[in-house]
């Protein structure tokens, strides 16, 4: 499978890496520094695997409609014209979009798309703490975002970010908050509090590889696919 990789980050390195040990080829490597320059890349490739910033979009979503190139992206902080604009690439190529490329995190999904209506209409009061490295930027993360979507998928709850005002908490909220320090990779943890009682779901990564693991067993799955958006949920 050879790669085009956009993203020269700590991320975008990751998965770099990790192809070559996997016997992949890296065609080029662009950043959101030179991205203007990915309009003169004819080489052919099998997929494109994004780990860079909303900025660079645009000149992703041309050549993706020049090229019809599958296309992976693990990029966070997209607004809601971003994610209309990606979205819509799929109409000639491939797309997999994720804010996290753990399996882990598919399975802490799944398990709160089946229990998380029947906790929250059974009177639990739900919480999500989500820790990361200092300079990441978006906040909430992106991950943090997808689990409230599991979560509360109808928007029925307020989310209340960080929680700083006083007062009692109001029974139709959901508490978000946002831990930055250190080299910490990736921290999620939904609790469900109770009357006495309180149920705990959480994911940790260890390191980054696991989403570089991921994002590169979602490309392979990817290039066999028609036309589409797809998530990471669903390929594996």
């Amino acid at each position: 499978m050879k790669i085009l990789l956009i993203g020269h980050g700590q991320m975008g390195t990751m998965v770099g890496e990790l192809a070559l040990a996997q016997g992949l080829e890296v065609a080029a490597v662009f950043s959101t520094a030179n991205i203007e320059n990915l309009k003169k890349f004819n080489q052919p490739v099998d997929v494109l695997i994004d780990f860079s910033s909303p900025q660079a979009l645009p000149a992703i979503a041309a050549y993706v409609e020049r090229m019809a190139v599958p296309l992976v992206s693990g990029t966070t902080g997209f607004d809601e014209d971003a994610q209309r604009q990606l979205r819509a690439l799929a109409a000639y190529a491939p797309v997999l979009y994720s804010t996290n490329f753990s399996t882990g995190i598919v399975i802490i999904r799944r398990i709160l798309r089946q229990f998380s209506a029947y906790l929250l209409d059974s009177g639990y009061e739900a919480e999500l703490i989500e820790a990361h490295h200092n300079q990441k930027k978006d906040v909430p993360s992106g991950t943090a975002q997808t689990l409230l979507s599991e979560i509360d998928p109808n928007g029925r709850f307020t989310r209340v970010i960080g929680r700083g005002a006083q007062g009692a908490r109001g029974r139709q909220e959901i508490g978000v908050h946002s831990l930055r320090g250190g080299t910490e990779a990736g921290r999620h943890e939904v609790i469900f509090f109770g009357q006495d009682e309180q149920i705990q779901i959480a994911h940790c990564a260890a390191s980054r590889e696991i989403f570089a693991r991921g994002a590169l067993l979602g490309a392979e799955k990817l290039v066999r696919q028609v036309k589409g958006f797809y998530t990471f949920d669903q390929l594996i």
